[in-house]
């Protein structure tokens, strides 16, 4: 089943890989292809010099490309993360974290997906990423 309700979605992604002290996301939106995601400002989120952690920006990241997947793959609730590459590209701000996931390519066994990452709103990008997710067979199976 693919899910077009941004609300639907995050509480899959919740049920599937929520853990407490993950900070808390929230779905914007879901259109053509793409998935948008805000990871509201806590401060606990930052590091010295008043900036967001990597650790947070690939949550963010992570969290974008499985709620695309969601959206858009029959089935994307059991696809899983196999690759993650991030490129930092300049200090975000202590603000909220935004990220765009847009599929590039559906394949019978991976989703190849690229990230953008905004500090704050959707004009000051600070990270690009690229990653895919395998499709599983089942929510069981573990097989590819």
């Amino acid at each position: 089943m693919s899910l077009k309700d941004a609300g639907q979605i995050e509480t899959v992604i919740r049920r599937n890989v929520g853990s407490p002290g993950q900070p808390a996301f929230r779905v914007l939106a879901v259109g053509s292809a793409h998935a948008d995601i805000c990871l509201p400002y806590d401060e606990g989120m930052t590091r010295l010099g008043d900036t967001i952690s990597g650790p947070v920006l690939m949550t963010a990241a992570d969290a974008a490309m499985y709620a695309a997947i969601i959206a858009h793959v029959p089935d994307g609730e059991y696809a899983v993360t196999s690759h993650f590459n991030i490129d930092f590209l300049r200090r975000p701000k202590a603000a909220d974290v935004l990220a765009r996931a847009t599929l590039l390519r559906v394949g019978r066994r991976t989703v190849t997906c690229r990230v953008e990452l905004f500090s704050q709103d959707f004009d000051t990008l600070v990270a690009h990423v690229t990653g895919a997710y395998a499709r599983m067979n089942t929510a069981t199976s573990g097989t590819v």
